[in-house]
């Protein structure tokens, strides 16, 4: 029964009818109305029992054929929390007796039912009772289950003792944390595992904290493993008290905090080497004298690091190692000096590091395997880990650390020395080099020859005497090298260019390394002109035919020069070098040996400066357009898409030329941001062309090498096109020769393209030299054959035998091909008969702005 209001479920066991009406009319006084059930049979009693659902059994005790115990027993197998009352006429009182023993709650004489409804109601309760207490023994047994299951599972150790330590109960966390099991501490007494400076404390704290009926908090003991190591563990207790209140023991929880200590002591040692490192900083920038720096390291090493004593061992032939500086305690050093008197014995320490090139470390003296004599002289003097660095490759010095306490030093510690080493090296070479300050400001620190400022310094004064000839000789590729091989092996290249360069123009002539890749020679002239630059023309061809050997590797260069004459060009030494670097850059664009300035170069030159600045400005005034030139199937002339062209609308000027202005936007590294305003504008046109129902467009960008190099490339294109991968709008056009640059990154780029949906062509193809071999490698979809080849097609018989082994190759790869440059209906004709795909030229339709291309063709 939920509530007083709902309604009670009486189960009547009675053969008797009308006995069944006079208990049910008893039952009216009770607060709640009555549903009744009424079975008279064993069957029926089970039925009931499994559909009725009582609230209270009220049983006859007998019957013919069915006997109230029988009921008894079915009703207590079955529904065991309903409570069961005999109703009967007769019972005597044996029998009585018997029926509660069974599981009767209560019976009840049918002359006497003014009693059932109380009986009811004190069934109920006891019943009720009876489940409220079931159900908190069952909370009870839950709950210590779970208390039992956390206990045993904690990765603390929780234990209980008597006073005196006494292990009364331990959890399993304690074979992990000091390997012993459970049972073999059991009786025993805890603290005999605790180091014996820490049993006595704990001894002396227990008296009075069982005194004050107090516990502990955040005990830090330590506590000896089974294999011997030391664990701290962190203790916290509160006592146990028996019923009068007496403390009888403690109970505790111990979390172990050994690899947290281990932790914290490991930040503070590279706190310390980092503050060492800090102060050593500090200290060469005030520090001009060798000696000095060394006893400020010493100091800055004890002091800030810690240590107990440092010392610094200069290397010498005769001991292997002087001592030079040190800083700590007197007994260590006066040690140290004593075995620097010695001659060099290879088990030393330092001069293991010093002939080694290699740290040695020794973190416990005690354990180490030195020699018996060198082990117990340093325990001796209170060193109990040591440090030797070797500083310099190769080494010219070490520094030994010395400290109280063993400590072993991992991977990042053992890091931070090798560059405090390191940084002493700097350091002490940075104050020899200062001696050379002078010599530096007008010298090149890597060849040693003169610098610019020098080099201005003496065309000045040569000027005075005479005509002059400046160059500006620069080693072409020589970027190249040094990427490959690294930096020292490309100083090695510059100082044999510049010693071979002296070496072969003689002492008259001045040479100057002004930086980078480049060399600045400067010259009387003597004979004409002409003779002058064939003369160090002939001078670059014997430089470039003979090798340089470096590092058992022979490297042969290419000198490119730019030629100014004094006073045809220029009348200070600035104007003849800044008109050799224009001379220079012409000799590269038209890959010459050797170039004299001119006045069409010096109008292309400021032409160009003009050029750069107007470039700057045109993006911020929205100067730029785009074209598209038209692309048609090849058999039915029907509109593909088109290929996006860059134009430049110069607001004095007009249109500029493309020839003119995008080898600039490349030089100066704006054609990352051209390619990007020309992809977003081809999308933008594209999307509109759709819009108009012009679906199954595609339009085709070009990008440039820097583009391709640019590292936030593919991030910038995923930004933009990976919305249309499932139907992309646009397709990429990249130059053969382009991609042979670095053949494996332009797979890996090009194959991020495709992702994105784009279709990949090979532009210019056929003009360069090695893309035959790697075209099945590439994941592109269309190459484009050079316009240069579709102009000799109507012409040349060898010309159309190659453009028909194009179509052939591309096609025998699943490649389309588009021809460019198509201007002659001759030519249409022939690459239609060839099979060509698509065709693209001035025949079939000029570039043109889009408002104008969809005019006409959309």
């Amino acid at each position: 029964m939920n509530s007083q209001s709902a309604a009670l479920k009486v189960l009547m066991v009675e053969d008797s009818p009308a006995d069944a009406d006079l208990i049910l009319h008893s039952l009216r006084d009770l607060p709640c109305p009555v549903e009744h059930a009424l079975v008279a049979s064993e069957a029926a009693l089970r039925e009931a029992l499994a559909s009725f659902d009582p609230d209270i059994i009220l049983s006859d005790f007998s019957m013919p054929g069915f006997s109230g115990q029988e009921a008894l027993s079915i009703a207590s197998e079955h529904a065991p929390d309903v409570p069961f009352l005999f109703v009967s006429g007769t019972i005597g009182e044996e029998l009585a007796i018997a029926t509660l023993q069974r599981g009767a709650i209560d019976y009840v004489l049918k002359d006497n039912l003014r009693r059932l409804p109380l009986a009811i109601e004190r069934a109920l309760d006891i019943a009720r009772n009876r489940r409220e207490r079931a159900q908190m023994e069952r909370a009870l047994r839950e709950s210590e289950e779970r208390f039992r299951t956390i206990v045993e599972n904690s990765q603390d150790w929780i234990w209980e003792s008597d006073q005196s330590t006494r292990t009364l109960y331990s959890n399993g966390a304690i074979a992990r944390i000091l390997g012993y099991a459970p049972d073999e501490l059991l009786g025993t007494l805890a603290s005999e595992h605790m180091l014996p400076e820490d049993r006595r404390m704990m001894e002396e704290r227990l008296p009075r904290l069982a005194a004050e009926a107090r516990g502990w908090e955040r005990w830090r003991l330590r506590w000896r493993h089974r294999d011997g190591s030391v664990r701290v563990l962190e203790s916290t207790a509160i006592p146990r008290m028996d019923e009068n209140g007496e403390v009888v023991g403690f109970r505790s929880i111990d979390h172990d905090i050994t690899e947290h200590l281990q932790q914290e002591a490991k930040i503070a040692q590279l706190a310390r080497i980092h503050a060492v490192l800090s102060a050593l900083g500090s200290a060469i920038l005030r520090t001009r004298e060798r000696q000095l720096l060394l006893d400020r390291v010493c100091r800055i090493a004890v002091e800030q690091g810690g240590f107990k004593a440092a010392c610094i061992g200069l290397a010498t032939e005769e001991t292997g190692l002087r001592l030079a500086a040190s800083h700590g305690d007197p007994d260590v050093i006066a040690y140290i000096a004593r075995l620097s008197e010695q001659p060099p014995v290879r088990v030393r320490t330092g001069i293991r590091a010093l002939r080694g090139g290699k740290p040695v470390i020794v973190g416990d003296i005690g354990r180490s395997k030195l020699e018996p004599v060198l082990r117990d002289a340093l325990l001796q003097v209170g060193v109990a880990a040591q440090v030797v660095l070797p500083i310099g490759t190769p080494p010219w010095a070490v520094l030994g650390l010395f400290s109280v306490a063993a400590q072993e030093f991992d991977k990042d510690e053992l890091g931070l020395l090798v560059r405090l080493a390191h940084e002493i090296d700097y350091a002490v070479d940075f104050i020899a080099k200062s001696e050379r300050l002078e010599y530096l400001a007008y010298h090149n620190p890597v060849t040693d020859l003169p610098n610019q400022i020098a080099f201005q310094q003496e065309v000045a004064a040569r000027l005075a005497q005479g005509p002059l000839l400046v160059a500006v000789v620069e080693l072409a590729s020589s970027g190249r090298i040094i990427e490959s091989r690294g930096r020292e092996f490309g100083e090695g290249v510059l100082r044999m260019v510049g010693q071979r360069l002296q070496a072969e123009v003689g002492p008259s002539v001045i040479v100057a390394h002004p930086g980078e890749y480049s060399f600045l020679l400067a010259k009387s002239v003597l004979g004409s002109v002409q003779q002058e630059i064939e003369s160090l023309g002939a001078l670059l061809r014997a430089l470039d035919d003979a090798p340089y050997e470096i590092e058992d590797e022979q490297v042969f260069l290419h000198l490119n020069c730019g030629v100014a004459l004094s006073p045809e060009h220029g009348t200070d030494g600035e104007t003849l070098e800044r008109n050799a670097t224009v001379a220079l850059g012409e000799a590269l664009k038209r890959k010459t040996r050797i170039e004299p300035f001119n006045e069409g170069l010096h109008e292309r030159a400021t032409r160009r400066i003009e050029l750069e600045r107007d470039l700057h400005r045109a993006f911020a005034e929205n100067e730029f357009e785009l074209w598209y030139q038209p692309k048609f199937n090849a058999v039915d002339q029907r509109l593909l898409g088109a290929e996006a062209l860059l134009r430049w609308r110069h607001p004095q000027a007009g249109l500029v030329s493309p020839a003119e202005f995008i080898p600039v936007l490349e030089d100066t590294g704006l054609i990352v941001q051209a390619g990007r305003w020309v992809m977003r504008t081809a999308l933008d046109t594209v999307l509109a062309w759709r819009a108009l129902g012009h679906a199954g467009l595609r339009i085709a960008v070009n990008v440039s090498a820097r583009e391709l190099r640019n590292l936030r490339f593919l991030d910038e294109c995923r930004d933009l096109l990976e919305p249309h991968a499932a139907d992309q709008l646009l397709d990429i056009e990249v130059t053969e020769s382009l991609l042979m640059d670095d053949i494996e990154h332009s797979i890996r780029l090009l194959q991020s393209l495709r992702a994105m949906g784009c279709r990949i062509a090979i532009d210019d193809f056929g003009t360069g030299y090695s893309s035959l071999n790697y075209l099945a490698r590439l994941p592109v979809d269309v190459i484009k054959i050079d316009q240069s080849f579709t102009a000799q097609l109507a012409h040349s018989p060898e010309t159309m035998g190659l453009i028909t082994n194009i179509i052939s190759l591309a096609h025998s790869l699943s490649l389309k091909v588009v021809a460019e440059g198509v201007e002659e209906e001759e030519q249409a004709k022939l690459l239609r008969l060839l099979r060509c795909d698509e065709l693209q030229g001035y025949l079939l339709g000029r570039p043109m702005p889009a408002t104008q291309f969809a005019e006409r063709l959309l």
